[in-house]
């Protein structure tokens, strides 16, 4: 198997480096998005020492030309980088690099525009060539694709991992139009990025690095955890408390290997039924980590698809995971704070970012409280929005598809995702809107108890109302002290602010809403935005027995 990978690796990167005299880093190709109206990094490598002369050709919208060349010195490494000057929005570039022995690499047909990145698992990589897909939706965007004549560039990444960072990413940037949309092509970024295009009438590029079922340890660096002291977890789901702890575990490999191969069958000799293997599962030999042949151990995706993408730095970055981390949700917060943080170190930019909220899946939500469902990791994901310049579209209001019902993890339409993320951006990032419609009611983290009456306190809660068609405010909960024996709510909304009570609940202690993994949901701000799923227990922690730090 890793000498698969290994074959596999080198055969990518063959095809990367050819002609490798002098090059380009990979992310800069044909029919790429720079940054508009602002100075760009270009980089490559080489074999020649000495320095690198980099000459641009610059076609503005108004016909306007500009010959610059730059020049850059060759690092011990064999890498180079200039900085371009500033170019309005839609100005076509051809950039050739020569270096001192002669050999030249060329760029054509780049554009200036808006360039953002888009990562996670499956719904993120959920492409209009799916078979749950719609014909009739999916001829509205290659329509649309069509329509754009060119300003929809979007660079896919090739999946791969590596146990260490490189200054590469293997993919292609291709320019998006009715032929080629269903092919492979990201709905969200592709939605995003026409939505954006057309309220800016601007080129839109978007990077779309992900990888259906990811976890979300696999994004983050290593030199991120080792800083934080982050708990995780890793390929064969055990927890780490440092990555000390997991680097000493996996190099052992070998020993831990022969040890498992000998106690293991011991083991399941002595607790064939499942009854003995969960009561004794504390001394169930651990299955050691090879740091290179699974796909979910921590920082591997962020070595080989996020890392080389710098130093092209997006002005935003879309995020749609948190399903392959639902059983843990008491490190996804933490996990989640420390990958913006890092990637915005990583990119030297103080980027926007925007996550989506999990959408409803599976059956519908029948107990005041679901244990274990998804109502804990879209808390936990909502930590990030303690960091600025981060927003959230919220989802639980859709999921599934009309051919393989509730139980379908993957809503086939992104649209209203797409549209939802795009509304922030115009809003928050380009100021073309109102950064109240483009954002979700939330628990604003405080309430009170005032007799048999819990009140809690809405943000964003501009217009707070019940859903239309809904004959009543459902979805909440509340309890008394016992924290397992919770009931319905009713509830009635009051400003901003949410006043519950239950016949059944004397003296309420605590208050949740949403708590399913398909749930009832019944309140909206007046833009038509979802109430976000909530609890006044922490409940992310608490179910799973855990404590908030």
């Amino acid at each position: 198997m890793k000498a698969k990978i290994l074959l596999g690796i080198i055969a990518m990167f063959a095809a990367v480096c050819a002609n490798a005299d002098i090059r380009f880093k990979n992310i800069y190709q044909n029919n790429m998005v720079l940054q508009a109206n602002e100075e760009n990094w270009v980089a490559g490598k080489t074999d020649a020492k000495g320095q690198v002369e980099v000459q641009i050709l610059a076609k503005s919208n108004d016909g306007k030309t500009l010959d610059k060349t730059l020049k850059a010195k060759v690092d011990k490494n064999g890498g180079w980088a200039v900085k371009t000057p500033k170019f309005p929005k839609r100005t076509t570039l051809e950039i050739i690099a020569k270096n001192e022995s002669g050999e030249t690499a060329r760029i054509s047909n780049a554009i200036t525009g808006e360039l953002w990145l888009g990562s996670g698992q499956s719904n993120m990589e959920w492409h209009f060539g799916n078979s749950t897909v719609d014909r009739d939706f999916l001829k509205k965007y290659e329509e649309d694709a069509d329509a754009s004549k060119g300003d929809i560039r979007i660079f896919t990444a090739n999946r791969f991992v590596l146990p260490e960072p490189i200054d590469e990413v293997v993919g292609d940037w291709r320019i998006i139009d009715g032929k080629n949309l269903r092919h492979g092509i990201s709905q969200i970024c592709y939605i995003f990025a026409s939505q954006i295009s057309k309220a800016l009438d601007t080129p839109v590029g978007v990077i779309n690095s992900s990888w259906g079922g990811s976890r979300i340890e696999p994004w983050i660096s290593k030199e991120a955890f080792k800083t934080s002291g982050v708990s995780f977890n890793s390929a064969n789901n055990a927890e780490f408390k440092s990555w000390k702890e997991y680097e000493d575990f996996t190099s052992n490999y070998a020993k831990l290997r022969d040890d498992y191969i000998k106690r293991y069958p011991k083991w399941i000799e002595d607790n064939p039924t499942g009854h003995l293997q969960n009561k004794n599962r504390a001394s169930r030999p651990q299955m050691p980590i090879d740091v290179l042949s699974n796909d979910h151990n921590p920082s591997n995706k962020f070595n080989s698809m996020i890392c080389g993408v710098a130093p092209l730095s997006p002005k935003g970055v879309l995020w749609y995971q948190g399903e392959s981390n639902a059983g843990q949700p008491y490190f996804y917060g933490d996990l989640l704070k420390l990958m913006v943080s890092s990637w915005r170190e990583h990119f030297k930019r103080d980027f926007h970012f925007y996550y989506v909220d999990l959408a409803a899946y599976t059956q519908t939500q029948r107990d005041p409280v679901q244990y274990g469902s998804w109502g804990g990791i879209r808390e936990a994901m909502a930590e990030v929005l303690e960091l600025p310049k981060t927003g959230v579209a919220t989802t639980i209001d859709s999921g599934g598809s009309k051919m393989n019902g509730q139980g379908d993890i993957h809503p086939p339409h992104k649209e209203l995702i797409s549209t939802r993320l795009a509304n922030l951006a115009l809003a928050e990032v380009y100021k073309k809107g109102n950064p109240k419609a483009a954002r979700s009611p939330r628990y604003a983290g405080e309430f009170k108890v005032e007799g048999n009456k819990l009140i809690v306190k809405i943000a964003n809660a501009e217009g707070l109302r019940k859903m239309e068609g809904k004959e009543k405010l459902t979805g909440f909960a509340i309890r008394g002290e016992n924290p397992r024996d919770w009931k319905w709510a009713d509830a009635e909304i009051k400003g901003d602010t949410i006043i519950l009570s239950s016949p059944e609940v004397a003296e309420p202690k605590a208050a949740r809403y949403a708590w399913a993994s398909w749930p009832l949901v019944s309140v909206e701000s007046k833009h038509g935005l979802p109430l976000m799923s909530f609890s006044t227990d922490n409940g992310a922690y608490v179910d799973w027995n855990r404590q908030k730090k």
